[in-house]
């Protein structure tokens, strides 16, 4: 019988086979960040944190910085290359970068009250 370790992933992203063959490189290729919103910011580096656990890279944040810097397009791609070189070499000081410059917008709910948080 095999093992159900990992499983969980194979849930959340069901194209990924659980093979680190050739295949999975399709799934690795739709990881792709363009510069549009927040959104789309948090999506791509939970994104990367998620291709990097899967291959067992989760603590190589060399690997995700360099993996990362090559999904990127258009707006993100020229925003990147006018980056100070110390935050193009760090992942930790790149996320907080494309946190800062493409920032979460909460949407405020329909028809409700804002109320304050103090």
């Amino acid at each position: 019988m095999a093992s159900n370790e990992g499983r969980w992933w194979l849930f959340l992203h069901p194209r990924w086979d659980g093979s680190d063959s050739e295949g999975s490189e399709t799934q690795d290729t739709n990881i792709i960040f363009r510069g549009t919103d927040g959104d789309e910011c948090e999506a791509f580096v939970v994104a990367i944190r998620d291709l990097a656990f899967a291959k067992g890279k989760e603590k190589d944040y060399h690997w995700m910085l360099h993996y990362a810097t090559t999904r990127l397009r258009g707006k993100a791609l020229r925003w990147h290359a006018e980056l100070d070189a110390s935050i193009r070499r760090d992942w930790d000081l790149l996320v907080q970068a494309m946190f800062k410059e493409y920032p979460f917008i909460e949407k405020q709910e329909q028809g409700g009250i804002a109320t304050p948080v103090w």
